[in-house]
Order: structure tokens, then C-alpha cells, then sequence
């Protein structure tokens, strides 16, 4: 009897708890944060959409600029450095990186997702909008032709299947090794180029088309450098970006913060940049322009290490792409790769970098050997990404055989992924 009179009881506070739950569910608002997909195929949802890849775009740039500087000799992580914890930043350090690393696998899922984005505002306006206004289906293909040539860029440099080869996957395809993954982020960034806007406002900086122009030729020209092909590297960074173009940024904010800040900034130290950074400003305190440090005081109460301080907010940009780069290109092709540059001299562009930054240039008859430009490659680009395929094509490699050179494909794309 008393079993029968405790489920009758249970029963009724069962009933009255689903009613509750009745007028709880009946009280609440639909949720404002979500958008049914057959809405986003309206032309009036492609500056959403287009803000949506911008965004992915930035949260991807940083996170891959900062593990494959831990990974590279840029930074490296030291427990002896206040909060620096991370056993998933220490295994990139040393570059036995477990196929489990979690803060790996978390960018990986932000390039796919930045991949797919940027494919699919495509076919959503060839397919889904005959209708949308002329200024706005340019944009967004351009957007997206753009963005899906970067993130098939960022595939083939960070990303590999084993230690010595890069490359990565589409859709859960095939394995694709990083040369033809160059192609295929050829393929997309030259048809950006033949979706031009006539401008582009991206943050507070408005782009005139012949400055879009200039962007992605740079970015041309950065990708056939890295793939080997100095003599298209050459003609593409002829077009590229000049004195006087604004940088194209990736932008961040609170709510979405530069990955630097937690990871290697004031929000929080892990990885700190290489000891020869501040010997780099010992030896021109002028570099502070370029690579601002700040002091940071080991546990041990003793060791001093030096945390970048190129984004000390949450919501710093980070440079993608800037005509300094494009000069540091052309130098690298005409000095060392036996490439026409138009006549310029790579000693000259040089110097035109440095004193963009108030720095004393080289003297004339400085030799500009592979040394020279890795210098000034290394101080112009810091904290943007771009050592750990300098250290690769230059053989300049710091770790001992066998380590990994890219960030490898996670176990959770392996799993998922029936082609690996």
C-alpha cells in the first residue's frame, strides 16, 4: 500500500511539474540569435553573411598566427612563465604534438567552418538570389572567392597530414598535399579578382578597387612564394600593394578577441617571444616600432622574459597582408631568386620599409643576402604567421628530426573523415 501511495504521489508531482513546464516553455521569446537558412537566401541577408566570413576569417588568422609562432622559433612556453599551463601550447613548443590537441583541434574546426562559409555565400548568390542588386552580388562573391582562396592558403601552410607534409582536406574529401592546395587557393583568389567592388569598407578603412586589386595580388604573390613559383611570385608582387595602402586587417573586439591576448599577451602569457627578439632592441632600440615587447618576471623570481605587446588588447587587429611585405617579397625574388622586379633594387626597397617605421636604412652596397632578408622578414612580420614557413622553405628548421613542422590534422577530422 505505502509503494502504491509514493508512485501516486510521484505521479502527481510529475503532472504538475510538466504543467509547470507548460507555462514556463509558453513565457519564454523565440530566441533571437538564430536565423531559419532559407531567410539567408534573401539578397538582403549578403552584408550579414559577408560580416559573418569577415569574422571567421579573423577568429582563424589568429589562432593560426599564434600556434604556428609557438610552433616555429618565434615563441616558445616555459612553465617557469606565470599562467603559462597548457600542456596542448607545450606540445607545440616541442613540436610532438598529440593528434588530440585540443587547441589545435579548435582551429581546424574554425577553417572548416571559415571555408564552408565563404564557398557557400558564393553559391547562395549564384544559385539562390537572380535578383539581388548588381553592388551587392559583387560583393559578396568577391567576399567569398576571397576568403575561400585564404582559407585553402592557410590550409597548405599550417596544416599537415604527418610532420614533413602539409596539405588538407574539403567536405571530408581526400587528402590534398599543400602544392595543390596552392592551386586551388589560386583558383578562388583570381576569381576574386574578377568580382572587384568598386570599394570595400572593412572596420574604418574603405578600399578603393584598385587597392582591392593590389591586395589580392599580394596575396597571389605570397602564395606562388611559398609554393616555389618565384617567377609568378615576382609578376603578381609587381601588382601588388604600394606605399600608401592601408593594411588589410583582421579584426577582433571583446566579444571576439585576438587570440594573442589570452595566449601570449596581457590577458594571459603562455608562449613569449625568442630571446633574440629583445636582442634585437638592444641593439636598435628603433625595432620597438616593429617588435614591442613588454618584461615579464619568471616563478623563479629571477629569469626575465619578454611577451610581445604588438596586440595589447583584446580587440588589436592583426596585419594579413601590408605593402611592406610586398616589398620584402620583391627583395627576396630580385636578390635571391633571379627574378625581374621591373629595375627596382632590392637593397632600396628595403630600406623603404625600414624607414616607413622611422628606422636608418642600410648603407648603400649592403649586401642583401638570405640572412638579410630573413632578419628583416623576421622583425617586420612578427607575430602574423609567417615564420614557420620562412624556417621551412629557407631549411632554417630549429627542432630536432621528426618533429612536426605543421599543425596536424586532429584525430576528430581523422575519425570523421573516412578518406583518412
Amino acid at each position: 500500500m505505502r509503494r502504491l501511495l509514493v508512485l501516486w504521489s510521484c505521479s502527481l508531482l510529475l503532472a504538475g511539474f510538466l504543467a509547470g513546464c507548460d507555462t514556463y516553455v509558453e513565457d519564454i521569446d523565440p530566441p533571437i540569435d538564430t536565423i531559419p537558412d532559407e531567410r539567408l537566401n534573401d539578397p538582403a541577408q549578403i552584408p550579414f553573411l559577408v560580416q559573418g566570413v569577415h569574422a571567421r576569417f579573423a577568429d582563424t588568422y589568429g589562432g593560426l598566427a599564434l600556434l604556428s609562432g609557438g610552433l616555429s622559433d618565434e615563441f616558445f612556453f616555459d612553465q617557469n612563465v606565470p599562467n603559462a599551463t597548457f600542456p596542448t601550447y607545450m606540445q607545440i613548443d616541442q613540436g610532438d604534438i598529440l593528434l588530440d590537441n585540443n587547441s589545435v583541434d579548435g582551429v581546424l574546426n574554425d577553417l572548416g567552418e571559415l571555408r564552408f562559409l565563404a564557398d557557400n555565400l558564393v553559391e547562395r548568390i549564384d544559385n539562390n538570389m537572380p535578383d539581388a542588386p548588381a553592388d551587392l552580388a559583387t560583393e559578396g562573391r568577391f567576399i567569398g572567392y576571397f576568403y575561400g582562396g585564404v582559407a585553402r592558403y592557410f590550409w597548405a601552410t599550417y596544416f599537415g597530414l604527418n610532420p614533413e607534409q602539409g596539405g588538407g582536406v574539403i567536405d571530408a574529401g581526400p587528402f590534398i598535399p599543400s602544392d595543390q592546395m596552392y592551386d586551388l587557393a589560386l583558383e578562388k583568389l583570381n576569381a576574386a579578382l574578377q568580382n572587384l567592388p568598386q570599394e570595400l569598407q572593412i572596420g574604418g578603412t574603405t578600399f578603393s578597387q584598385d587597392q582591392l586589386r593590389r591586395v589580392v595580388n599580394s596575396v597571389i604573390a605570397r602564395v606562388y612564394l611559398f609554393k616555389g613559383d618565384y617567377a609568378a611570385a615576382a609578376q603578381a608582387a609587381l601588382n601588388g600593394m604600394q606605399p600608401g595602402d592601408p593594411p588589410f586587417l583582421a579584426l577582433f573586439s571583446i566579444e571576439a578577441p585576438n587570440d594573442f591576448y589570452f595566449g601570449a599577451g596581457r590577458g594571459r602569457t603562455q608562449f613569449v617571444a625568442d630571446w633574440r627578439f629583445a636582442q634585437y632592441l638592444e641593439a636598435d632600440s628603433k625595432e620597438e616600432a616593429r617588435i614591442p615587447l613588454r618584461t615579464i618576471l619568471g616563478n623563479d623570481g629571477v629569469t626575465i622574459y619578454y611577451g610581445q605587446d604588438k596586440y595589447p588588447e583584446q580587440g588589436s587587429p592583426i596585419p594579413f597582408m601590408t605593402w611592406q611585405e610586398n616589398h620584402l617579397m620583391l627583395a627576396e625574388l630580385g636578390a635571391l631568386r633571379g627574378q625581374n622586379i621591373g629595375g627596382a633594387d632590392p637593397l632600396a626597397l628595403i630600406n623603404e620599409v625600414r624607414t616607413s617605421h622611422g628606422l636608418d636604412p642600410y648603407p648603400d652596397g649592403t649586401a642583401v643576402t638570405e640572412d638579410l632578408i630573413l632578419e628583416e622578414r623576421d622583425k617586420e612580420l612578427f607575430a602574423q604567421g609567417i615564420r614557420l614557413p620562412d624556417q621551412r622553405r629557407f631549411d632554417r628548421w630549429h627542432l630536432p628530426a621528426g618533429t612536426w613542422k605543421y599543425l596536424p590534422i586532429t584525430q576528430n577530422e581523422r575519425n570523421a573523415n573516412p578518406n583518412l
